[in-house]
């Protein structure tokens, strides 16, 4: 069998500092409220244009 990576933990604590749209959903109490809370939020990202990966 092949080598797996190693695990690496995270703690929620941390995960969550990184969450970069906790703020707006922190006062939702249903998940179609979170949902529409993150869907929001991608639509306001701007993002890089895709690019080939060379091989």
């Amino acid at each position: 069998m092949g080598t797996s990576a190693p695990r690496t933990m995270i703690s929620l604590p941390g995960l969550a500092a990184r969450c970069l749209y906790l703020d707006r959903i922190e006062d939702t109490h249903l998940l179609r409220q979170v949902h529409s809370r993150i869907a929001e939020f991608r639509e306001e990202l701007v993002t890089r244009p895709a690019r080939r990966i060379p091989h």
